[in-house]
């Protein structure tokens, strides 16, 4: 205890205090010594505090330790009345709760999610703009060569059009295989057929079309192009090929026979027939004369001459055109005959000779019409069989149908 002010009033007070616990404890001692069998007065063990407020100080520690995982860093405080003094208890130890965590609602999952597309909107929102483009870098003072501006305006022009309208790309090529059969074989019968390939597939596709059609395995087959052995790695673009060309294909047996006897094969081939010259301006087609009713008379003689050989007129009649009669050779297919008549007819334009097939996956434009076809007893003819296999006789009726 300090004192500002030294009096002697003050000193002489203070000293008499200090003295005054001395004696009071020596005389304590003198009469315990002397009054050693007297009973000695119960120390009474002081209270804590109040009952109440340590039971609040209690409940106030079991909630802070049940919202914490960890409780190391929670301190209880005492009440600041307590006899003693202390402000603070000490630490008590609590083991983790074994409660898992609860689950967390997919509505507050997705609200979150919220949030953070709103926020990453707002920082996208608030970025700067990019800078206008720079007038220097335009392209339309660039002078190109002429080749160069037609692949442009041509590649504008494709993008431009429509993919729902059919068009035929140049990329594919129709390609015409002629089967040549065995020249020993005289049951075996020449015929066309056609096919799309895109100009950039193999003719791996191809040959595979054609020994199916013939019945036959695509190993043996043998396909020649303006004489030369064609393989199925060569593509179209290898060749040099655009729009549309023309195949012959047999099978290996017929290609060494045609090798060993070319002499043979030259008088087989130029006797043979294919699809008329009215389909077709091939000079080896049979030729298809075609004359109307009130002409018949007229041209019957000129009909016989120009044919040549066994020749027999057919009147082709049909639901949509007038009866026209046309005099053929016993070798003219079918096909021929329908395609003379379709031109007599004036539909050749409605009905083109297109495509039987389209190999390799090629873009498909607009479907082809039903080509029309003779009737012959209830039978439809194919149009590579030849109209002299029908047994039929000079004058004859054959029904077109399929107009």
């Amino acid at each position: 205890m300090f004192i500002r002010k030294r009096n002697p009033a003050a000193w002489k007070r203070f000293n008499q205090e200090n003295k005054a616990p001395a004696r009071s404890k020596a005389s304590h001692s003198d009469d315990s010594e002397h009054d050693s069998d007297s009973p000695r007065p119960r120390k009474q063990k002081k209270k804590s505090g109040d009952t109440a407020q340590a039971k609040i100080n209690r409940l106030m520690s079991e909630t802070l330790s049940s919202d914490s995982d960890s409780d190391s860093d929670i301190l209880v405080i005492g009440n600041a009345s307590t006899p003693n003094g202390k402000s603070r208890r000490k630490r008590r130890s609590r083991s983790r709760s074994l409660t898992p965590p609860p689950v967390v609602s997919r509505q507050q999952v997705q609200i979150a999610k919220d949030l953070a597309r709103k926020a990453l909107e707002a920082q996208l929102g608030t970025r700067e703009p990019s800078p206008p483009p720079d007038a220097n870098d335009s392209t339309d003072t660039i002078i190109l060569d002429p080749e160069v501006q037609a692949i442009i305006q041509r590649a504008a022009g494709e993008a431009k059009r429509s993919f729902s309208e059919p068009v035929e790309s140049e990329e594919t090529i129709q390609i015409t295989v002629k089967w040549i059969p065995h020249p020993l074989n005289e049951s075996g019968k020449q015929h066309e057929s056609a096919f799309k390939l895109n100009r950039t597939d193999n003719f791996r596709d191809l040959f595979d079309a054609v020994a199916d059609d013939e019945g036959i395995l695509a190993d043996t087959l043998v396909m020649t192009y303006n004489g030369g052995k064609l393989f199925p790695i060569v593509t179209p673009a290898s060749l040099d090929l655009w729009g549309e060309a023309g195949f012959v294909a047999c099978n290996n047996s017929t290609w060494e026979y045609m090798r060993a006897n070319p002499t043979a094969f030259a008088n087989s081939a130029s006797s043979s027939n294919f699809d008329a010259a009215a389909a077709s301006d091939d000079s080896d087609g049979e030729p298809v004369l075609i004359t109307s009713n009130t002409q018949q008379n007229t041209q019957e003689s000129d009909a016989e001459s120009d044919a040549g050989g066994e020749t027999f007129k057919l009147v082709l009649q049909s639901a949509a055109t007038k009866n026209i009669t046309v005099t053929v050779r016993p070798t003219t297919t079918c096909g021929a005959i329908v395609q003379a008549f379709l031109k007599k007819a004036g539909l050749a334009d409605k009905f083109k000779q297109s495509p039987r097939k389209s190999i390799g996956g090629s873009k498909k434009g607009k479907k082809a019409p039903d080509q029309p076809q003779l009737v012959i007893d209830g039978d439809k003819m194919a149009p590579h069989v030849p109209i002299g296999d029908m047994d039929l006789d000079d004058g004859d009726t054959v029904d077109v149908v399929g107009l």
